[in-house]
């Protein structure tokens, strides 16, 4: 999946953007922050219409974090399109929890908060990425 025609990602990169977005999702349940699910919304929305030049999360773990693990670069690619999907999910998702946060609709807010979640820590830990096999479902 290397080839000219098909974009692709160091697959770390999408890793550490889900484990990234659960943590601050998760945390800001535990705190019942909202502003940090806005945050975090915002940072999905910056990466996906920016592209990777001005993801915070991604110029976050290409500058400090890989440098550390991988000296010599990545090792694995995968398909860029599947992730940014799932990341246009989530952002669609987080920007609907901060709408309803705003409208005094608490459980809606933090359920669909929740789902990010839970779902970005599926993707993050078991790389189990529920958007990136709706994505390879739809194009199919």
């Amino acid at each position: 999946m290397t080839t000219a025609s098909v974009q692709t990602v160091d697959v770390n990169i999408p890793r550490f953007n889900q484990a990234a977005i659960a943590a601050l999702t998760g945390a800001a349940f535990i705190a019942q922050i909202e502003w940090l699910v806005a945050l975090s919304a915002a940072t999905l929305i910056i990466s996906f219409f920016g592209g990777p030049r001005f993801a915070p999360l991604t110029r976050l773990y290409v500058g400090a974090v890989r440098p550390r693990l991988q000296p010599n670069g990545p090792v694995e690619f995968e398909a860029a399109a599947p992730p940014r999907f799932a990341q246009l999910l989530g952002s669609i998702f987080l920007s609907i929890a901060t709408i309803a946060f705003v409208f005094d609709l608490s459980a809606l807010g933090w359920t669909l908060t929740l789902t990010v979640t839970v779902l970005a820590a599926l993707a993050a830990g078991a790389r189990i990425c529920v958007g990136c096999l709706i994505y390879e479902r739809a194009v199919s």
